[in-house]
């Protein structure tokens, strides 16, 4: 028999890099620290942040317009009020009589939101958001409005929700749970219960807080709009924090290369000689002296001195990388607001068909979800405080309540094809995966007025005598077969 040999076996020794304390990680992560949600999120912190990104985007064109057509597009013409009913039975049988109360609310309710110009608010909350990391949004009486609301939203920046002595250490309840946190206080399940309002905002004077003057607003009469990112976390952090070095690096290298072409216009040629420089001069000599300008006669010729020669100004700079450097720094800016770069710039002409649909759709997603957050945290809060006014005027329309629903739509976004588009839409509708209301609502559309106007179009071309047109039939194979071609093409 022979013999096995031994096994050897080998210890291995893993680990994660970035755990390594080694002296360039070290350098590389000096910055990071292990405070909470709260502590790192400090007023002194976030208000630092929120002037710079203040800052940055009303001096750079591309964070502003950038973070206006995010605005834009996740509002655009504002959010509509839909009523319908319920699936139970009762609410079927009674269901012409209460069509017509729920059209009556959405009227009214449509006629308030045009008064207090609630689209436009709705824009501007975004916008804080995205920007400075927060807003709120106060209900508040206004007898002006025409109507049995007589309330209205006023939106107010970060600063002006702040604790009256402001600490760096939070009040908790016996469960961990935090009191207060610079302005808002909770209860003892983690609900906000109140919100500490300075009467004028701590920037107006110019110098800061000057008074103790504020005022506490019970929560229910408040709508904090937030951008989350941590759990713990009680205030926003501007959305555009992690970029704003990025604008500021845009702004930075277009200064240079702007900079390097001006100054290589400016000087037209260099004149240098090899003689030494020397303190004793000959009577003879050159009266240049260092650093001299001299001026050209155009289309003149040029005698230089005894021992100069005049050469061309090259500029060094690299301005041919420019436009290269910009798009890489814009497509990085737009990461976090999940923007495509087309978007970001405006500017298509590196897009192709295909690649300007999937990134579109990341960012339709990215809109999608923001509009729910508004549903949830704005719309459905303002709905609720309307009809607590509404029924009071208007009973007769809410003795059904309890069988009717809401629901909100949002304008729909343009598809790059609209003929197959169309040619989807139809095929989805003839195998009935999916309905009437559910593509409308894609576009923005209550699906009962276009079949309201559809009806009301046939019946008038029937007493013209016009013949209405006939439904053209889905071509789906040649729209696919087009598309693919299409695709190669590009």
């Amino acid at each position: 028999m022979t013999k096995q040999k031994p096994t050897i076996h080998y210890a291995v020794r893993g680990g994660f890099d970035a755990a390594s304390r080694s002296p360039e990680a070290m350098r590389h992560w000096r910055a990071a620290d292990g405070l909470s949600a709260d502590a790192a999120l400090s007023s002194t912190v976030r208000h630092i942040v929120i002037s710079r990104a203040r800052y940055e985007c009303a001096n750079n064109g591309y964070a502003d317009g950038i973070i206006q057509t995010l605005a834009e597009d996740a509002v655009g013409t504002g959010p509509r009020l839909q009523l319908f009913l319920s699936d139970a039975p009762d609410a079927q049988n009674r269901e012409k009589a209460m069509r017509a109360a729920m059209q009556r609310r959405e009227m009214r309710f449509r006629d308030w939101t045009e008064q207090i110009d609630l689209t436009e608010k709705l824009k501007l909350a975004r916008i804080a958001k995205a920007r400075d990391g927060e807003v709120f949004l106060r209900i508040v009486r206004n007898p002006v409005i025409e109507g049995a609301a007589k309330f209205d939203i006023t939106l107010f920046e970060a600063e002006q929700v702040g604790s009256r002595i402001v600490s760096e250490y939070a009040d908790f309840y016996e469960d961990g749970t935090v009191k207060e946190f610079d302005g808002i206080e909770y209860d003892r399940f983690g609900n906000p219960a109140a919100y500490r309002f300075w009467k004028v905002h701590p920037g107006a004077t110019g110098i800061g807080f000057i008074t103790d003057d504020s005022v506490l607003i019970p929560a229910d009469k408040v709508i904090h709009y937030a951008h989350i990112m941590r759990p713990g976390q009680h205030r926003g952090l501007s959305e555009i924090a992690s970029t704003l070095n990025i604008f500021n690096d845009l702004r930075r290298y277009t200064n240079a290369v702007l900079s390097a072409a001006e100054t290589a216009a400016e000087i037209s040629f260099l004149l240098h000689t090899n003689a030494p420089a020397d303190a004793d001069e000959p009577e003879n000599s050159s009266p240049i002296k260092f650093m001299d300008v001299v001026e050209l006669v155009r289309n003149a010729g040029l005698a230089l001195p005894e021992g100069w020669d005049a050469s061309q100004m090259k500029t060094e700079h690299p301005q041919d990388k420019y436009v290269d450097f910009v798009d890489a720094k814009i497509a990085e800016a737009a990461r976090p607001l999940s923007m495509p770069f087309a978007i970001a710039k405006g500017d298509c002409s590196k897009s192709n068909y295909a690649s300007g649909r999937l990134d579109h759709q990341i960012y339709h997603r990215k809109i999608f979800g923001e509009r729910k957050r508004i549903e949830r945290n704005i719309l459905n809060r303002i709905l609720r405080e309307f009809e607590s006014f509404d029924m009071i005027a208007f009973p007769a329309d809410y003795k059904d309540e309890n069988f009717i629903l809401h629901s909100w739509m949002w304008d729909g976004f343009e598809h790059v094809d609209p003929v197959k588009e169309a040619n989807a839409q139809a095929t989805r509708l003839a195998n009935r995966t999916t309905t009437l209301a559910e593509e409308c609502a894609r576009e923005g559309k209550d699906y009962e007025f276009v079949l309201r106007q559809i009806a009301r179009e046939a019946a008038l071309a029937a007493e013209l005598g016009l013949i209405a047109p006939a439904a053209a039939a889905p071509a789906a194979g040649n729209a696919d077969e087009n598309d693919d071609q299409q695709e190669e093409k590009e």
